[in-house]
């Protein structure tokens, strides 16, 4: 069979755009599965980290999330042990990963040539039933509890649950997900300058 490295991403953010907004929260689980069967066969690690934004923090992003400035005061990315964290990933996995890529991709261009695959949108959730293919409401319906809603870590960790379960085929939601095409890379780019420190843009 043959390995590949996978990762569950989820940030959190100051707001929609990445050409204005920024982001506040990383979280990226890391791990090696079959890929004929999709089945996990090891975790490889978390990375987490915060960053304080260039401006307060929105009320209602502190209301969402839980998040204060007091959490972020003085924290930044490093973006030299993102890189390397990120290096051996074949496969990067959001839900809703349109949002996650368009931010990450700022921070670090190079992530623009990776494959990337939407656990919202590339498994077909309502043919399965589900009302609709919010994080939460799949999480409820397959009995996976999240700690903390609308938290970079805990819910890269309840989508990493989430897609070890089997759909009515019999088949991981994991395998389902990556036999579909990846995402196609974004046409247009914007950068942006985050409050970081090593930040060796290219």
């Amino acid at each position: 069979m043959t390995i590949a490295t996978g990762a569950v991403v989820d940030i959190e953010t100051t707001g929609l755009s990445p050409a204005t907004h920024e982001i506040i929260e990383i979280s990226i689980i890391k791990f090696l599965f079959h890929q004929d069967s999709g089945r996990v066969i090891e975790e490889l690690g978390e990375y987490h980290a915060f960053n304080e934004p260039s401006f307060p923090l929105p009320s209602f992003i502190a209301n969402l999330t839980g998040i204060t400035d007091g959490m972020l005061k003085n924290k930044t990315f490093d973006l030299t042990e993102l890189r390397t964290y990120c290096f051996d990933i074949d496969y990067f996995i959001a839900h809703n990963a349109s949002f996650d890529r368009s931010f990450l991709i700022e921070l670090m261009p190079e992530l623009t040539e990776r494959k990337w695959y939407c656990s919202m949108r590339n498994i077909k959730w309502k043919e399965y039933g589900y009302a609709n293919k919010k994080l939460n409401t799949l999480l409820h319906g397959h009995g996976i509890h999240n700690v903390h809603a609308h938290r970079a870590d805990s819910d890269t960790r309840s989508t990493f649950e989430l897609l070890q379960k089997h759909n009515p085929d019999g088949s991981p939601y994991l395998l389902e997900m990556l036999s579909k095409k990846p995402m196609r890379k974004p046409q247009h780019k914007k950068t942006y300058y985050p409050k970081s420190k090593n930040v060796p843009f290219s």
